[in-house]
Parts: C-alpha cells; sequence; structure tokens
C-alpha cells in the first residue's frame, strides 16, 4: 500500500511539474507575441523621431495666440501632438498645418478638427518635422526637445524667410538669440523674428 500512494504521489507530483511547465512555457510565447507585434507595429512609429508627447498647457497656448495677434500668413505647427495649438491658431483664422508621426494622435487630431469645424483651416500630416517645407509658413511652432531643436536649427537657418516668426515653447534654440520671451520656467516661451 506505501508503494502505491508514493506511486501516486509521483505521478501527481509530475503532472503539477508539467502543469507549471505549460504555463511558463504559455506566458513566455505571450511575452515573445506581445514583442513581436511591438517591434513590427509600433516601435517603428517610434524610432523616426525622438520626440515626446508633452501636452501644451492652457497657459502656453493662450501665449502662442497671444504671440501670434497682428501677424499674417500660415501658421505650422512642428510636432503637433493632438492638435491644441494648431486649433488654437485656425481658431484665430490661420491656415495652419501640424506634423505629427504618431498615427493615433494623428486620427484624434483630424476626428477633433472635423468636430470643431476647423478642417478646412487645421490640416494634419503624418510626416516628419523634417521633410515640412518651412518656406510656406510665416509662423512656426515648435514644442521640441533640445535635441531635435539642435538638428531643426538648420533647417530653420535655410527655410525660414525675411518677416517669419519661429515660436519655441519650453526651450530655446541652441545659437539663435530670442527676440523676446514670454511666460517663465517650463512655460518659457522663446520668440525669434526674422528680419
Amino acid at each position: 500500500m506505501d508503494d502505491s500512494i508514493e506511486m501516486e504521489l509521483a505521478t501527481l507530483a509530475s503532472a503539477e511539474r508539467d502543469r507549471s511547465f505549460l504555463l511558463v512555457k504559455g506566458v513566455g510565447g505571450a511575452v515573445c507575441l506581445t514583442y513581436m507585434v511591438n517591434t513590427a507595429l509600433v516601435f517603428p512609429w517610434y524610432k523616426r523621431t525622438t520626440l515626446p508627447w508633452i501636452v501644451s498647457n492652457r497657459r502656453q497656448v493662450c501665449g502662442v495666440v497671444r504671440l501670434l495677434q497682428g501677424r499674417t500668413g500660415n501658421v505650422v505647427d512642428l510636432g503637433s501632438g493632438d492638435g491644441r495649438l494648431v486649433f488654437a491658431a485656425a481658431s484665430q483664422g490661420f491656415r495652419t498645418d501640424g506634423y505629427e508621426l504618431n498615427p493615433f494622435l494623428l486620427g484624434y487630431s483630424r476626428l477633433l478638427a472635423h468636430r470643431k469645424g476647423l478642417a478646412s483651416l487645421a490640416r494634419f500630416h503624418r510626416r516628419d518635422l523634417f521633410e515640412a517645407n518651412l518656406r510656406q509658413y510665416n509662423n512656426i511652432v515648435i514644442y521640441g526637445e533640445p535635441i531635435i531643436l539642435r538638428r531643426l536649427e538648420q533647417k530653420l537657418a535655410e527655410e525660414v524667410t525675411s518677416g517669419s516668426r519661429v515660436i519655441c515653447c519650453r526651450y530655446k534654440l541652441p545659437t539663435w538669440a530670442p527676440t523676446t520671451t514670454l511666460g517663465e520656467g517650463v512655460e518659457t516661451i522663446y520668440v525669434y523674428d526674422k528680419v
């Protein structure tokens, strides 16, 4: 009788190990599948740019609108995120373009443009900001990290036309001297007027 109990316990222990092994194997497979899907579908959207999405607060949006008052021409927001700055400029009558790589934010912005009745003035493009032709804009808004601004400064020097205004939220251009600033701390907005 003792031998049969020991054999039953050994069989139960073996079955328990098999179930544990299958569970570990299943979880490992799910992790690998998730990684493969992210690598194939999600990561390529973000590897083209190092710009994180930083939400503009109400004070920054109002500051940009204030800096656009009395200005003419088109507006572009490089890295438009959810479109807040684009909508604010469009609601002031500016024809405004937003450049954004994240397809979720782009879709959301396009949907909001229609819901707000601004689709004719607020347009969104899924394109890298370095591919934008800045010569067609009199007003350029950037909410970018310093590493991007270093690269972007060269493009701005080559493409910004006389009479144009560059507005940088939070971070300033590395070598350009701002014409004026608005706000303080992380809410500082730097303005560069091209003469």
